[in-house]
């Protein structure tokens, strides 16, 4: 299930809201045996790249049981950051943790027709928070102070759900929202442009696309937030994808030359704002998105972000 977009915070006795944590979605399916299996939301295996939430996940003694939440990577204050987790992959340097936040399956029984409050009782009544697992917390009534709490703590935004709203999985639905406290998103990478200077032997920046009534269009690039192996470790995620095509329907005019690749990447990028144009302004690379296809990143309104 996934929240859509919407503009301003809200208060109301007929939602929860909870903080939006900035990491991978992730759901752990359990079986009767109690081996814990970690997917994305996409089902792309997660074994590989975080056997450490897998090991917590089965020490919480659980049979035939499927949870929902996120892994996130914590700075020292606890605060969720991407970007550590993107570091993290290569070299473990703060701590993961996964973050679970609604329960779907339990003793092989399907609670998704539960509300959201009564899936979120029965967690807490089968989990034991320990290292590397934890419950997320949640309000009700106040969501605009939560949202301004975390403006002032540098977190994403956050997520309100109606409380009797069921699971719908793999749907986008109106009974969850999020409400973004700084603009913030995924893009797919559709091409690169000449480096020069300092980044002769690399890039200058990547060119940023999305879809829109089933097309891909271009909305901006990116050329902050690279260390410098972060730069060679992109031009060789991009190298095997090169083509001479524009996969885009406006194909941007730029003075550098542009070298075009498959969309086939997914990455996330802060950016201040959009311009009348609408293209994106001030923009910083975050990481990639590794548990995203490309077809998932379609552009909500900008009137929203």
């Amino acid at each position: 299930m996934q929240a859509s977009l919407v503009k301003k915070p809200f208060d109301s006795p007929d939602w929860i809201f909870e903080s939006k944590m900035d990491g991978y979605r992730a759901i752990a399916v359990i079986d009767a045996n109690g081996k814990a299996r970690i997917w994305s939301r996409n089902r792309l295996a997660f074994k590989t790249k975080f056997p450490m939430v897998r090991d917590a996940v089965n020490k919480l003694k659980l049979r035939s049981t499927i949870l929902d939440g996120e892994i996130v990577a914590l700075d020292e204050n606890g605060i969720p950051r991407f970007q550590l987790l993107q570091q993290w992959q290569k070299k473990p340097t703060a701590p993961v943790c996964f973050y679970l936040f609604d329960l779907l399956w339990h003793d092989g029984i399907d609670i998704t027709g539960k509300t959201v409050v009564q899936r979120r009782e029965q967690l807490e009544q089968i989990i034991a928070p320990s290292p590397g697992t934890q419950i997320g917390g949640y309000i009700e009534n106040h969501g605009t102070a939560l949202f301004q709490l975390a403006k002032e703590t540098g977190l994403e935004g956050i997520i309100a759900k109606r409380k009797r709203s069921t699971y719908q999985a793999g749907k986008r639905s109106s009974d969850w929202l999020k409400i973004k406290s700084r603009p913030q998103q995924e893009f797919v990478v559709c091409g690169f442009t000449e480096g020069k200077g300092s980044r002769l032997n690399s890039f200058g920046a990547l060119l940023l696309a999305g879809y829109q009534n089933g097309r891909l269009h271009y909305f901006g690039h990116s050329g902050s937030g690279f260390s410098e192996k972060g730069l060679q470790d992109t031009l060789a995620r991009l190298k095997p994808l090169y083509t001479d095509k524009a996969p885009v329907e406006n194909p941007p005019k730029m003075p550098e030359p542009i070298q075009w690749v498959q969309p086939k990447l997914v990455c996330e990028v802060a950016f201040a704002e959009w311009t009348i144009d609408g293209e994106l302004r001030q923009t910083t690379f975050l990481g990639w998105r590794d548990d995203k296809n490309p077809e998932e990143v379609v552009m909500e309104s900008k009137s929203l972000l």
